[in-house]
């Protein structure tokens, strides 16, 4: 049975020759990933490949598909899709913030939640504490106010509005 492929380390190749050997494979595998992206997935799409070792930089399909490409891509409406995608670093690194910002509010949610229960399930077997009623009662007072903001909020919509002009 053969081993399958290993994940290839991700580091600077510091030997000069299997750096350009390792280069040039993987030129030629993108071009032809590119190239079968386009045909496959019916999209337009351009490579610019450039080496330390190459005077010019491998342009596919050519270089005038590839300016036109370029220049409907940057010609697309500014509140287009592309700038909602197109991220820099600072972007990037607050959108990341901010997703495990929430992540983590939900992980503390779920402890916070599971805490509870356990003090809820000691205060049923009788083994509470004052620190376990204080949590208890800290939940129940909390679904309260939860339930009482939901019925205001779906009053306000009955009444006041979207169903407001029903007799």
């Amino acid at each position: 049975m053969g081993s399958g492929r290993q994940k290839t380390k991700m580091a600077y190749i510091a030997n000069a020759v299997s750096r350009r050997r390792t280069f040039l494979k993987r030129k030629t595998c993108l071009l032809k990933k590119a190239s079968e992206l386009s045909i496959l997935c019916g999209v337009h799409a351009c490579v610019l490949v450039g080496g330390p070792c190459e005077p010019n930089p491998v342009i596919w399909p050519s270089a005038l598909d590839a300016r036109t490409l370029i220049t409907r891509f940057r010609d697309l409406p500014t509140s287009s899709s592309r700038d909602k995608r197109a991220l820099d670093q600072d972007a990037f690194l607050a959108r990341e913030i901010a997703r495990l910002r929430d992540q983590l509010g939900r992980a503390q949610r779920k402890i916070r939640e599971a805490e509870v229960k356990a003090a809820l399930m000691r205060f049923l077997r009788g083994d509470a504490v004052g620190a376990d009623m204080d949590e208890v009662g800290s939940l129940v007072e909390g679904k309260a106010r939860e339930v009482g903001e939901r019925l205001d909020h779906l009053n306000g919509m009955l009444f006041g509005g979207c169903l407001g002009g029903i007799n």
